[in-house]
């Protein structure tokens, strides 16, 4: 377990030193628009991944769209991100042990 921890932890930390490292022989205003949408299909990856899992479990699911509804309502009261995704693990949390 703790070799698949520090494998990802490398590769997150070469994934924002590389570019860094290499950004004087890369020319990256050709590729800022590519790197938007990059970002934008992974946090859609992660957020379609998270919720489909098979088989599909209606608890599971439930609690999981529950949590995203407390996010968003957090989100728009607060325009806060951080706090938003803080008062969201909390509701997942507290909702997989009441429902759990």
């Amino acid at each position: 377990m703790i070799e698949i921890i520090f494998v990802v932890a490398v590769g997150t930390y070469l994934t924002r030193l590389i570019p860094l490292l290499l950004k004087d022989r890369l020319n990256l205003e050709k590729w800022s628009e590519w790197l938007s949408y990059s970002s934008t299909a992974l946090i859609s990856a992660l957020f379609v991944t998270t919720f489909v899992s098979f088989p599909i479990n209606p608890r599971d699911l439930t609690i999981g769209l529950i949590s995203l509804a407390v996010v968003y309502a957090s989100y728009v009261k607060s325009k806060n991100l951080g706090i938003s995704i803080i008062v969201g693990v909390l509701a997942y949390y507290i909702l997989s042990i009441s429902i759990g």
